[in-house]
This record gives C-alpha cells, structure tokens and sequence, in this order.
C-alpha cells in the first residue's frame, strides 16, 4: 500500500503543479502530517474487536491564484493511508482534490474523494468485506463582523461492495449529511464552536437504512508556540425501516464523544501534538454498547507557498 500511496502522490503532484505553473498562482504550498494511535477498542460494536495501533499518513497540495481584489480561487490535491498492526485486513488508501472560491468575506469550497478498497468490518469479515466508496462535500462559509463565522454544507457518499454476496444482501449505500457550524472568536487567542448534523444512509435492504442526529461544542486556545482543543459530541442513530425479526429492529444508538488535544510548534513549519478521545456507547442491542478510549500523537509539516 506504501507504494500505491507514493505513486497517487506523485500523480496529485503533477496535477496541482500543472495548472499553477502558469502565470499569477502562488508557488504549491505542502502539508505533511503523520498520526500514530492505539486504542483498546479497534472496531467498536463489532463482536472480534481488541486492541490495536495505526499508523495515518497524509499529505496536501494546494495553490491560490487572486482575480482582482474580490476574488481568490484555491485548488488542492490529497492523498492519505490507514495502516493497523493487528487487523490488517483495515488497511486502505484513499486521494482526492478539492477547490474553494472566495468572495469578501463568503467562501464556497468543493471537495472529493475516492477510495479505491476499504474493508467494512475487518474484524468480522463475513459482514461485508471490501467496498469502494466516493464522498463529495460541499460547503458555504460567512464571516459575519470580526468574530463571528457560520458555516453550511452537504456531504454525499457512496460504498459499493465488491462481494457479489454481500451486494446481494443489499449492503450498497448511498448517504448525505448536513451540516451547520458556528464559530466565535471573543479574543484572538480563543475560538468557540457549535455543530450540528443531520445525516440518512439508504440501502436496499430496509435494516440497514439509519438516521444519525449529532451536536458537538468545542473550543480552541492558541499562541505563538501552543494550542490546545477540546470537543464533545453527542449522537443519535435509528433504523426506522427495520421490522420486527430483522436484527435491528427498534435500534438506537446514543454516543458521546469526548477528545483533547495539545498541539505544540517546534520550528517553523513544524508541529507535534498529542491528544486523546473517549466513546462511550449506549444501545437497544448490548451488543452494540461499547466505552473506547484511544491515545494518538501526530506530526505535521508544511512548507512552500509564497
């Protein structure tokens, strides 16, 4: 898989670099980050889970060309991996592009992504197995004064499994979300946030269609050398089509997701930061009800540009 990763890289780099070598776009700007995480809940809900650690790499392309003084049009190409240690059959790659469009002080982004092969339930391999999957999101964001920005979207995506079985099981799905997000800043070393989402899975068998309903809050402190994040989400899955005898009749999932981070600048262009998230699950099945924590720690690396 390194080396799948290194040749869409490579291919992400000439497709920025291509049309931003012609006059009036900024030198490619990169971003490099690898994240390292162990949790004792691999796959949580799912009855083989355990422990297990990961290794995320990702890197980012991006450009920016002005149009007068109103208007800065921005590209962007990525790519990125998933490696587990245990359950390696999690392993995957993805890449994609994105662009965004701003306008004073109203910015319209357009990105997508595709992944080639995913595994849905590693650990339970007769449960799904491999997928190819498309996301396309898309957003609108408004800076209301000089501390106050709003922000909504829609995402859309897509698995198609690759098992004739499993497809037959009407396991294929088509998804979309909303999104809504505020953020405000009352000094400038602090952010505050609110997100809310809506979101429905449709599939062609009934017990797998689900509504998922989530609220999170946030906030951000910064300075020249440090910055810490803290967040909390809460959510709430259904599956109103099932019927009585399909396995998840009547389910419903309620979470809340706590995480920390603490993100420290060693150079320029140069970061390190640790963090930690907890889930704790509650559910109509009790094979659904699960409390993960994992530890993470990443580094990131970004350079070029003007």
């Amino acid at each position: 898989m390194t080396a799948r990763l290194g040749l869409v890289s490579g291919m992400l780099a000439v497709v920025i670099a291509a049309p931003v070598l012609a006059k009036g776009w900024d030198v490619p700007a990169y971003t490099v980050s690898l994240r390292f995480s162990g949790t004792d809940d691999a796959f949580p809900g799912s009855a083989r889970t355990g422990p297990d650690q990961k290794l995320e790499p990702a890197i980012e392309l991006s450009s920016a060309k002005r149009f007068g003084r109103d208007l800065k049009l921005g590209v962007s190409a990525v790519a990125g991996g998933n490696v587990q240690r245990e359950f390696t059959r999690a392993n995957y790659g993805w890449f994609g592009g994105g662009t965004s469009l701003r306008h004073l002080r109203t910015t319209y982004t357009v990105d997508a992504e595709y992944t080639p092969a995913r595994n849905k339930f590693p650990s339970d391999p007769e449960e799904g197995g491999e997928y190819s999957g498309w996301q396309l999101k898309g957003s609108v964001r408004q800076a209301l004064g000089s501390r106050l920005r709003v922000r909504a979207g829609g995402k859309f995506e897509t698995e198609d499994f690759k098992n004739p079985l499993i497809k037959a099981l009407g396991r294929d799905s088509r998804g979309h979300e909303w999104l809504l997000q505020a953020n405000l800043a009352p000094v400038r070393t602090l952010d505050l946030r609110a997100l809310g989402t809506i979101g429905h899975d449709e599939s062609e068998s009934r017990k797998y269609r689900k509504d998922t309903r989530t609220f999170g809050l946030g906030t951000a402190w910064s300075d020249s050398l440090w910055r810490i994040d803290a967040s909390t989400q809460s959510g709430v899955r259904r599956y109103p089509d099932a019927i009585e005898g399909d396995s998840n009749y009547k389910r419903r999932d309620q979470w809340i997701d706590v995480m920390l981070r603490l993100t420290r600048r060693l150079t320029a262009g140069v970061a390190m930061w640790v963090g930690g998230d907890l889930i704790d699950q509650t559910s109509s099945r009790m094979d659904k009800a699960y409390l993960a924590h994992t530890i993470m720690f990443g580094l990131e690396w970004t350079g070029g540009g003007r």
